[in-house]
């Protein structure tokens, strides 16, 4: 009996003997903050009372630290470790110096498998360098050329704008309109244009508003399911949730399964029209050149990669997946968040609008952007205070030591923030909380650009974003339009930089509840 006894008070003991040696194992950080984590639980319940305004946590997190550089966190049992920081010589030891060191991993692609599989955004080695050599023949100067002469123009004209001259003739104009939602419809169907060559669901104009709502409605809920899960580490019950399809388990597959309705629909119809027309040479559009780069007959590297036509059907899919999230959320969320500021700085709104009047008139709605170089820093303010993506980060492949002096030990997360890094005083001065498009602006008024490590909104390094010159057009050539067209009235969330909205808990900053405006013909 005594022996049964002896037995069950080891089992009940022996996670702790465990932990306690894993602790002791856990090598000490030289300047990274450790903020007040549980012995067990590590930053778990904080993590938890603070998930509504996780990018705010950190902020406040990184201004505490004593070197101001980076903090370091885990979650239950001592797993999960994360350092992040707010530095700039430690974001471009992550993004260009130490490059090497780091990668997506094998945690993040755990975390994302089901919504992005092996697609650009979760790859690393040989086939996120295959992946990106082909994506970059989408961004070039031709391509660009293309993307403001014929698809900016075509869904202005066609769609975005008679959509909002309709809602500015709504009962006068005292209807309101969630921006939001048009810009986000917008994004979709241009990138779309770009990457697949149709435009939109199936390329008709005829689309049918519930099946697009309930695949917007899909992405939303995959896309924050999966970021909830790169931030914290796999447990026994998210398995378990999983293996009995319940819970979170249960929306993500649900959702997935509605996402790859979409993106199966879009491949196969794009090689229906590629044998129809006998292409092979993959020139027309992004997707046409990943199915020329994954044909059998070509021999190539990419499509020996993926051997059987299922393995190659799915990671079409997935590239697909990829672009969309790339398109959809990222141009959208900075506009939303550019608009709002604009309303509450009245004196940057007009200085926009004069801009704006001046360089185009009336009917050149897709007009010459490039010399708007008040409108350019106005959006770069944005981005700056609200990040179209504000949380960042790769695993370390090896033991690492940050410029800043924190350490990071093999298979750790090693995150940036550029939600908080746009927060830090010590980078922007006292005015950091303000908006302020001025501070980008030389003498002469001509936009001066800072170096990518301060402002990592596009990333940097290896890994830069391909679409950064294209998305500055977009934003530049939407937003100049609206400005020149409508009065844009914000009616909720209320326009007082005291007051921020709230965001959405995903990668992408979206304005919580939407962004709700009346929208007034300037000639009125």
């Amino acid at each position: 009996m005594e022996a049964i006894r002896l037995a069950y008070v080891l089992v009940f003991l022996l996670p702790f003997f465990l932990l306690l040696l894993r602790l002791r194992k856990r090598p000490a950080t030289t300047t990274a903050h450790s903020p007040h984590p549980n012995p067990v639980l590590g930053n778990t319940l904080a993590f938890i009372r603070n998930r509504r305004r996780f990018f705010d946590w950190y902020t406040d997190l990184l201004r505490a630290a004593p070197s101001g550089a980076a903090v370091e966190a885990w979650g239950p049992f001592g797993a999960g470790h994360a350092v992040t920081t707010a530095s700039p010589a430690d974001v471009d030891h992550l993004l260009r110096a130490g490059f090497d060191g780091y990668a997506r991993g094998a945690l993040f692609r755990d975390a994302t498998a089901d919504l992005i599989g092996d697609g650009l955004f979760a790859a690393d080695g040989r086939l996120w360098s295959l992946q990106r050599k082909l994506a970059s023949h989408a961004f070039s100067s031709r391509s660009l050329r293309r993307f403001t002469g014929d698809v900016l123009a075509v869904h202005l004209r066609r769609r975005f704008l008679p959509l909002l001259d309709a809602a500015a003739a709504r009962d006068g104009g005292d209807v309101a309109v969630d921006l939001q939602d048009a810009l986000r419809r917008f994004g979709f169907r241009t990138i779309c244009h770009v990457a697949f060559g149709v435009e939109g669901l199936d390329g008709n104009d005829d689309e049918d508003p519930a099946t697009q709502e309930a695949l917007f409605a899909a992405f939303d809920t995959a896309v924050e399911i999966s970021f909830r899960r790169a931030l914290t580490p796999a447990t026994f019950v998210r398995r378990l949730t999983k293996l009995l399809d319940v819970g979170k388990s249960r929306r993500l597959r649900e959702a997935v399964r509605v996402i790859d309705d979409y993106a199966m629909s879009v491949v196969e119809s794009k090689a229906a029209r590629r044998q129809r027309n006998n292409l092979d040479d993959g020139s027309a559009d992004l997707l046409s050149r990943f199915m020329a780069a994954t044909d059998d007959d070509g021999g190539s590297e990419l499509g020996a990669m993926f051997a059987t036509p299922e393995a190659k059907l799915r990671f079409l899919r997935d590239m697909v997946v990829t672009f969309v999230l790339a398109g959809k959320d990222t141009t959208s969320s900075a506009l939303t968040w550019f608009f709002w500021l604009l309303a509450a700085n009245p004196r940057c709104e007009r200085r926009a609008h004069e801009e704006a009047a001046s360089c185009c008139d009336d009917d050149d709605d897709d007009g010459d952007v490039k010399g708007m170089h008040y409108l350019h820093a106005a959006i770069t303010e944005a981005m700056r205070l609200y990040p179209p993506v504000p949380f960042n980060g790769r695993v370390a492949v090896r033991d690492d030591v940050l410029p800043g002096g924190a350490a990071v030990r093999a298979g750790w997360y090693a995150n940036y923030s550029a939600y908080a890094m746009g927060r830090m005083e010590k980078l922007w001065g006292k005015d950091c909380l303000e908006f302020v498009p001025e501070r980008w602006l030389g003498e002469r008024g001509e936009f001066v650009p800072v170096d990518a490590a301060r402002f990592p909104v596009f990333h940097a390094g290896p890994r830069v974003c391909l679409g950064k010159e294209m998305a500055y057009v977009q934003m530049k050539t939407v937003a100049a339009a609206l400005l020149r067209r409508f009065r844009v009235d914000v009616v909720a969330p209320v326009a007082n930089m005291e007051a921020p909205p709230a965001y959405e808990m995903t990668a992408t900053m979206k304005m919580k509840g939407g962004l709700w405006v009346r929208l007034r013909r300037r000639e009125d």
